[in-house]
Parts: C-alpha cells; sequence; structure tokens
C-alpha cells in the first residue's frame, strides 16, 4: 500500500453493501436533479411551441391599424415579420350553420394558429382552405380540390377552389360557424377596421421594453402575453420567477436529501472506525492525511454515482416519453413535443452533485481527523457516558417497560446520533410532502377534474318537418327509445340529455355574499331595492339536469343530496357558489360566492330583464352544493348556478317567458350527449350518430372526440409524470433512513452483545431496537410535517401569486403518507440487522475485539 488513500477503496469494498446502498441513493438523486432541470426546461421550450401553436407566434398585434402604420412597420428596424390578416362576411349553409372567408397573407398565415389536416396552405386569392367539419356543408359537397362559391371579405361572391383542409376546432362546431382563409391579394388589400396587423421581433430585441413605444405608435396595440411570459418577455414577469423559485426549492430538496443521505452514511462510518483512525494516527497518519482519506471515499462514490445518474435520469425521461409516444399519446396535449437536452442542464447538475457530496464528507472527515489513540483507546465511539441532568422531561417510551426505559436511555446518552438519524426521517418527510403538495396542485392547474373531458360527441335536433312535412312535438325530438339506442352501443359510459339554460338574477342578502367578494374580484354586483329589501343582484345560470347527470354529479357533492327523487320534490335546487374569477391583480382566483348552505332560501328574480316595476321573485331550496360544475367548464367567473330539474326549471321559465318566450324555449330534451369510456372506439359511434342526423332534419352532431381523447391523453400523462416523481422521490427517502436505521444498529453490535451478556433475549432487543426506531419515525415526523407545511405554503405563495388565487390546504394526506411509510421503513430496517445479529456469536466477537 503506498499511501493512506489506497485504504479508501479497501474500505469500500469490505463494506459492499453499505457503499452500494449509497452509491444508489447517489444515483438516484442524481437522475432527479437532472430529469427535474431537463424536464423543466423542455416543458419550457415545448410550450413556447405550445403557445404559437395555439394562440398564434405572433408577438405584438393591432385590432384598429392604419394604412400609414403598415407602411411604418414595414421598414421598421425591429420588426422581423408582419402579417396582414381581415375578417371577412360570413355565408349561411345548410342546417343554421355558416363558414367566414378569412383572408391573409404568407406571412400572416404562419404566424396565425392555422393548421393543416390534409393538402397545403392556399397560394392564390382563389385558393381555399377550410375547417373538417364543414367540408361537407359547402355548396355542392366539392371535397378537397373540389369548387364552392361563397361570400368573399368584401361581400362579394367567388368562386374558390378547396386545396387544404384544417383541424377542427370545437368552439367553432358548438357555434356553428366556421373559418377558411385564402391568401390575401397584395395589390389590393384593404385596412380598416376588418383588419389586424401581426408582428414579430428580430432576435435578441428587448420586447417588454418595445411595448410603450409600439403602443405609441397606434393604441390598439395588445400583446400575445401567454408567449411573452413564456419568453420571459412580458411587463409582469411574476410567472418565470415563481417557476425558478419553485424548481429551486425542489431541486434544493433533493440536494439536501442527497446530502443527508452521504452524510449518514460517512458520519456513522467514522463512528464505526474510530479505533482505525487511532491506530493509524499512531503510525504517523496526520490529520490532513485521515481528512484526505475520508474525502477520497467520497470522490469514488461520487465518480460512480453522480454521472450514473445523470445518464440515468436522461436516458429515463427519454424512455418515458418515447414510450407513451409509442402507445400513440400526445405528449401534454401538443403537437410536436421534442424532449431538449441542455449542455448548461447537465454541467449544473454533475456540480450540484459533486459539491452535495463533498459539502456531506466534509463534517464526517474533520471528525475523523480529529480521532486520537488515546481516545481510541477508550473506544470512543462505542457505548458513550450517559450525561447528567438535573431537570429530565419523563420520556413517554418508559411506558413500554423495561425495553422502553432502555430505548430512552440509548437514545439519551448519545444525542449526536439521536439528531443524525432524526434529520434523515425529517428530510425524507419533508421531501415527500412537498413533493406531493407541488405535483397535485400541478394536476389541479392542468388537468381537467370533471366528467367533460368524456364527453365526445353531440347531438341537437330542432323542430323543422320531416321528409313527411310532420313536425316532432318537444318531447319528441330526441326520444328516451333513441337515447337508450345510443346507451347501448358499444363504448359509450352514458348518454345525457341537453335542455334549454337561462341566464336570471338571485338576489342575495349582504350577510350571504362571499368575504371580500367586492374588494377582491373585478366584478360590480349591483345592490338593488326589489321586494322592499335592499339585496345584491348576482347574475345566475339555471340548468336542468336528468338522473344520467345527477348520478354524476354526487362525486363532487359536498353537502346535502342528488337524490332525482328528492329533487323532483317541490322547488329543491343544487348549488354551485363556487367561482373563478379574475383578480384586481389581474390572477384568477377560487373562491365563494355566496355562503348559502343546505336548507337555505335563494330568491330568483325572474323577470329581471323585461319587467322591473312589477317583479317576479320565486324561492328556490337548496338540497345540495356542489365543489365544482360535474359538466362544462368546472367554475364560472361571476355567476352562481341553479341546478334543477325539468318541473323546477318550468317553474322560473313561466316567470321568465318576456324574456324567455315559450315559443323559443321549453324544458323539454333538445339534443344529447354521448360520453365514452376510456379506449372506446368512437367510430361506430361517430357512424351511427351521423346515421341519425342524417335521416332526421334539423338535426347537428358536433364532433369532438379527438379533443376528448387528447385531453384524457394529457390528464393521463400528468398522472404518469407526477406518481413516478414521487415513486423517485419515495425510494430516495427510503434508501435514506433505511441507510441510517441499519448503519446505526449495525454500529452497536459490541453493546448489543454486552446486553446479551448480562442475560437480555434476542425478542426484548428486538422490543427496544423497535422502541427505539418509533420514537425516531415519531420525532422525525413531527418536524418533518412542520417544516413541510412551511414550504408548501410557500409554494402556495408563488403558485397564487403568479399562477391562480386559491385557498391553502394544509397537507394532511401527505403527511400521514409520508409518517406512514416513514415509521412502517424504519421498523422493517432494523429486523433484518437483528436477525444477522441473533445468527451470529456475538459474545465470540466482543472476545476478538478485545
Amino acid at each position: 500500500m503506498r499511501s493512506y488513500g489506497a485504504m479508501a477503496g479497501k474500505y469500500l469494498r469490505q463494506q459492499r453493501k453499505r457503499t452500494i446502498l449509497t452509491i444508489v441513493g447517489i444515483v438516484l438523486s442524481a437522475a432527479l436533479i437532472s430529469a427535474l432541470g431537463t424536464m423543466g426546461q423542455t416543458l419550457k421550450d415545448n410550450s413556447i411551441r405550445n403557445v404559437k401553436y395555439e394562440e398564434g407566434a405572433f408577438h405584438f398585434a393591432y385590432s384598429e391599424p392604419t394604412s400609414e402604420l403598415y407602411a411604418s412597420l414595414r421598414k421598421h428596424v425591429l420588426v422581423d415579420q408582419l402579417g396582414y390578416y381581415r375578417h371577412g362576411e360570413s355565408s349561411p349553409l345548410e342546417d343554421s350553420v355558416a363558414v367566414t372567408v378569412e383572408e391573409a397573407d404568407s406571412e400572416a398565415l404562419q404566424l396565425l394558429p392555422i393548421h393543416l389536416n390534409k393538402g397545403r396552405l392556399p397560394a392564390s386569392p382563389d385558393e381555399l382552405a377550410v375547417e373538417q367539419w364543414i367540408l361537407e356543408r359547402l355548396p355542392g359537397n366539392p371535397g378537397l380540390d373540389g369548387s364552392a362559391q361563397l361570400t368573399d371579405p368584401n361581400g362579394n361572391q367567388r368562386n374558390y377552389r378547396i386545396v387544404g383542409i384544417l383541424n377542427n376546432k370545437k368552439n367553432s362546431q358548438v357555434n356553428g360557424n366556421s373559418s377558411a382563409f385564402t391568401l390575401a391579394d397584395s395589390a389590393s388589400r384593404t385596412i380598416d377596421e376588418r383588419a389586424m396587423l401581426l408582428l414579430t421581433f428580430k432576435s435578441g430585441v428587448d420586447i417588454s421594453a418595445q411595448i410603450d413605444d409600439f403602443t405609441g405608435l397606434n393604441s390598439s396595440l395588445f400583446t400575445n402575453n401567454t408567449l411573452l411570459a413564456y419568453l420571459g418577455e412580458s411587463e409582469d414577469d411574476s410567472l418565470n420567477t415563481a417557476l425558478a423559485v419553485i424548481f429551486g426549492i425542489l431541486i434544493g430538496l433533493v440536494v439536501l436529501s442527497t446530502v443527508a443521505v452521504i452524510y449518514n452514511a460517512f458520519h456513522i462510518a467514522v463512528l464505526e472506525r474510530v479505533r482505525q483512525f487511532g491506530l493509524l494516527r499512531t503510525l504517523g497518519a496526520t490529520p490532513a492525511q485521515i481528512r484526505s482519506l475520508v474525502l477520497r471515499e467520497a470522490t469514488v462514490l461520487s465518480t460512480i454515482g453522480v454521472p450514473a445518474g445523470l445518464l440515468i435520469g436522461g436516458f429515463g425521461l427519454w424512455l418515458a416519453l418515447w414510450l407513451m409516444m409509442q402507445a400513440g399519446l400526445k405528449i401534454l396535449m401538443m403537437e410536436t413535443f421534442e424532449l431538449t437536452f441542455h449542455w448548461w442542464i447537465f454541467a449544473g447538475s454533475l456540480a450540484i452533485g459533486y459539491i452535495a457530496v463533498y459539502l456531506a464528507a466534509w463534517l464526517p472527515a474533520r471528525k475523523a481527523s480529529g480521532v486520537s489513540p488515546v481516545d481510541a483507546a477508550k473506544g470512543a465511539g462505542g457505548i458513550v457516558r450517559e450525561t447528567y441532568r438535573k431537570l429530565r422531561i419523563p420520556s413517554l417510551l418508559n411506558l413500554a417497560g423495561i425495553e422502553g426505559r432502555m430505548a430512552s436511555n440509548n437514545i439519551r446518552r448519545n444525542r449526536t446520533k439521536f439528531r443524525i438519524t432524526t434529520f434523515s426521517i425529517v428530510i425524507s418527510i419533508l421531501l415527500f410532502i412537498v413533493f406531493h403538495y407541488f405535483t397535485q396542485q400541478a394536476l389541479t392547474l392542468t388537468t381537467t377534474t370533471n366528467e367533460d373531458d368524456r364527453i365526445a360527441f353531440r347531438l341537437t335536433r330542432t323542430a323543422l318537418p320531416d321528409k313527411s312535412g310532420n313536425v316532432p312535438a318537444p318531447g319528441e325530438r330526441i326520444p328516451d327509445a333513441l337515447m337508450e339506442e345510443i346507451a347501448a352501443l358499444p363504448g359509450v359510459e352514458a348518454v345525457y340529455g341537453v335542455y334549454d339554460r337561462m341566464s336570471l338574477f338571485s338576489l342575495v342578502p349582504e350577510p350571504k355574499l362571499g368575504g371580500g367578494i367586492r374588494t377582491i374580484t373585478e366584478t360590480d354586483y349591483e345592490k338593488t331595492n326589489v321586494g322592499g329589501e335592499e339585496n345584491s343582484r348576482i347574475p345566475t345560470r339555471v340548468l336542468v339536469y336528468d338522473e344520467a347527470r345527477l348520478k354524476q354529479a354526487s362525486k363532487y357533492l359536498r353537502s346535502g343530496t342528488t337524490d332525482p327523487a328528492r329533487l323532483a320534490e317541490g322547488d329543491n335546487v343544487l348549488l354551485l357558489q363556487t367561482i373563478k374569477p379574475f383578480t384586481n391583480n389581474g390572477k384568477k382566483a377560487i373562491m365563494d360566492l355566496t355562503r348559502y348552505r343546505v336548507g337555505d332560501r335563494i330568491a330568483v328574480w325572474a323577470n329581471a330583464g323585461s319587467a322591473e316595476e312589477d317583479p317576479d321573485i320565486r324561492e328556490v331550496t337548496v338540497a345540495g352544493i356542489l365543489t365544482e360544475s360535474p359538466f362544462d367548464a368546472s367554475y364560472s367567473s361571476s355567476m352562481l348556478t341553479i341546478i334543477g330539474t325539468r318541473s323546477t326549471f318550468a317553474e322560473l321559465l313561466e316567470g321568465a317567458a318576456g324574456e324567455y318566450p315559450p315559443s323559443d324555449y321549453d324544458a323539454e330534451r333538445r339534443g344529447l350527449e354521448v360520453a365514452l369510456r376510456d379506449g372506446a372506439d368512437a367510430e361506430p359511434i361517430r357512424a351511427k350518430l351521423r346515421e341519425i342526423a342524417r335521416s332526421h332534419p334539423g338535426s347537428q352532431l358536433i364532433d369532438y372526440a379527438e379533443a376528448q381523447k387528447q385531453t384524457r391523453n394529457f390528464n393521463l400523462q400528468m398522472r404518469i409524470f407526477v406518481y413516478g416523481f414521487l415513486a423517485v422521490i419515495g425510494v430516495i427517502g427510503s434508501l435514506n433512513i433505511i441507510n441510517t436505521v441499519q448503519t446505526n444498529l449495525l454500529l452497536r453490535r459490541r453493546e448489543i452483545g454486552l446486553l446479551q451478556a448480562v442475560g437480555m433475549t434476542m425478542g426484548q432487543i428486538r422490543k427496544m431496537a423497535t422502541a427505539e426506531g418509533v420514537w425516531f419515525g415519531v420525532i422525525g415526523s413531527f418536524w418533518g410535517i412542520l417544516l413541510g407545511a412551511g414550504l408548501c405554503y410557500l409554494l402556495y405563495g408563488q403558485l397564487s401569486g403568479s399562477v391562480q388565487d386559491f385557498p391553502f390546504e394544509f397537507p394532511w394526506r401527505a403527511s400521514l403518507i409520508a409518517c406512514g411509510a416513514a415509521l412502517l421503513v424504519g421498523v422493517i430496517s432494523v429486523q433484518g440487522p437483528l436477525r444477522r445479529m441473533e445468527k451470529a456469536n456475538l459474545l465470540e466477537e466482543l472476545r476478538e475485539e478485545a
């Protein structure tokens, strides 16, 4: 052996199991650090690409441009692309749908969110690209490369050749009005109130600094806020700041966990080798050489673990995304998702990994270098003499008998080891609680949480005569037999009725109004003295739910009931009083608009818009309160939502007859919506609904099965990412606890041997060790929950301040999971070493050591 440093490799080989366990902890930590950084930057890169896809690639736009502005921008030195777009005039088609021809130049076609499904974009003013759903409704049913005569943007009839088919948009189908695009004639562009200019800046331009100057050119300027926010060019940089803080906290916790794993391993290893270091000192080793010996062990471990972790993190992330794409999933609902690797992320992860390992090893190295031959001769680091204190709080472990009292004495006489072990458990629990809180909030903010994402088709039917001239009665537009026929199709989850809805007003007394609703939100709820009492006039939407919808509504019930029989009695309704408005600082918030409870009566002003002099006020009773809307958007921005049966709706409709005439509105079923099961084939259902629509005049089929599939895929992917990260976090935390508890117990072989020598049975020793482990878990859980809740509140402040306001909820679920797992892992961890000690002859080991 040429140097003391060569002993590092020899020791690591001798303690092979502990070395492997430590390396696995480093590998997982480094993998998580690199994966977090890579995924965070990849999400940002792809979010920029996706915003361009969904909302357009322009930076600025002018909604009321002038010819002078257009000429000025064409020559502006900072402008890279300048696109011209002009809204056209609508061409009515059959079944009450329409198509609007828009004109755009080649640059605007690149900057607008226009996406081809087949064919190509128009290259001349006589060519047209249309959405797929409207193609079969065009005059003459032209198809791709066919011709159709439509109203051009100037209001003239023009014959267009269909050269491109665009992806369907849900809103255009629901509204029955689709946009088609043609190339603007460069010789005769019209800059008027229907025109719009879109522009991007050259690379390197500080876009946020140009907002005031370009607003000065024309006050109709508006910015592509989401894109600029992702680019870090928005006036409000709170989003990027919040993301930096959040990812900094998460990576910092992983680094802290790595430090804890390595520190515990080295610290306990130093305690185990006190006599060895003392003997080396007697042979002439200096403190610097001893310190170098420990640090060399850290170098070996980090050289193996950190690079391997970086490779595993990058490869694991790539493999997960590749498997998702092979399964046909559209990653995060983005048309193109690319995993982007940046050298600076891997370089930073490499540096962080090495720094974490060396920081963790530094203090144990100093402790090792401070060991003297005298300490080694005394057996320092073995059994520590109990310190005496005049005032001592009785331990709860004393209730567990003699084994509990011995466990309490063991903990109290070696407080340093107790703190080290507890620190490991605290870090593990803290890590899980914070990651669990963040990932759950990420799921809530990014995924849909109600039944709306299962609905793939909507079929509506107006009261038009059939081929025989018969007009269907209101109850026969969508008969029960048709609902049952569609519900029986393979792959159909449920069929829901579609009914009319009304927007009325509720008269809410001030005590029932949500706290701070007037000061926090931008909505001004007008006060009125209708009926002789001052109330706030709250906009209220009134919906009809059939039994199928009420069955799903039970999943979202906060209090009360959704029983159809109970709601059909009298005037009972369901109430959704939680809203999601914009606050005064421009952020969205989730809050209660009112404070109604089950059994309260709500006064509904049915004819507020048509007869204020003779108000028709009708009361309904709150039978149940929902947490969110089971269908449509989860929350309204400013309205109460009342949900009732057909009879309740009919009664309110009677009072609102002036605004909702009976000739146009009723409580009968006007359509149906079809929800699909996961993995169901939509094509047979689509074919059946098309057949029904063709055979019933006045029917309209809205097909958003593809959008529904993408939404559910997105929700699934987010859960895969979230629970995948949580699984890795759980493994890191468990390794931390296992490494610390087992090593701590193995170092006490001599002590346990002495206890056996004085008559203590192995069962009593197991009970004592288990009591110690449980106590470590209890203390670690207390501090882990306390610190975890504090960091969760810090993350909450960042998310609510920059993304969306929402109430803070204490992470009880994560705390219970983390504490239960920590106690279970701790108790299980001591069993293996105890079994090995039971099989070994510890008295013989004591003689050999002596």
